[in-house]
């Protein structure tokens, strides 16, 4: 069902006072995308935001995987001591990927996978995806997207 998203409605009363009424947003908690105006069904029952990644053309791809049994994470810099470790207990070799950066100096851009023909890199902002069969791959983050 797509969401509607209501402008933000500006008026200006007879002293010339601007005011803005607008309608809370809801983004995608998987990619950050905007999806439209926040609704009753986005909070459960204390308050908490519910996961809505099957409403986002990017994200649904990931949230499908996971109804299929997948096991995913999103790579970021803040998960990825958690994510490498969570990769290492199920004894598949994971590391560090670097690359130069705009001064030269090697950074850590996201996390290579396994080793061999069959490894897989993923960058910040991208969802890590180990299928059932024990394969992996990667869902890009979408561009332009923050990491």
């Amino acid at each position: 069902m797509k969401r509607t998203t209501t402008p933000d409605v500006i008026t200006v009363d007879e002293q010339g006072r601007e005011s803005t009424v607008f309608a809370l947003k809801r983004s995608c908690n998987g990619c950050g995308q905007p999806l439209g105006d926040l609704l009753d069904r986005d909070l459960d029952a204390d308050g908490h935001a519910v996961d809505v990644r099957a409403e986002c053309p990017h994200c649904r791809p990931v949230a499908e995987a996971e109804r299929a049994g997948c096991r995913t994470w999103l790579l970021t810099p803040r998960t990825i001591a958690r994510v490498d470790d969570d990769i290492d207990q199920l004894r598949v070799f994971a590391k560090g990927y670097w690359q130069p950066g705009p001064d030269g100096k090697n950074r850590v851009v996201g996390l290579r996978i396994g080793d061999g023909p069959d490894r897989v890199v993923a960058r910040w902002g991208d969802w890590i995806i180990r299928h059932p069969d024990g394969r992996w791959s990667v869902h890009k983050a979408p561009t332009g997207a923050a990491s």
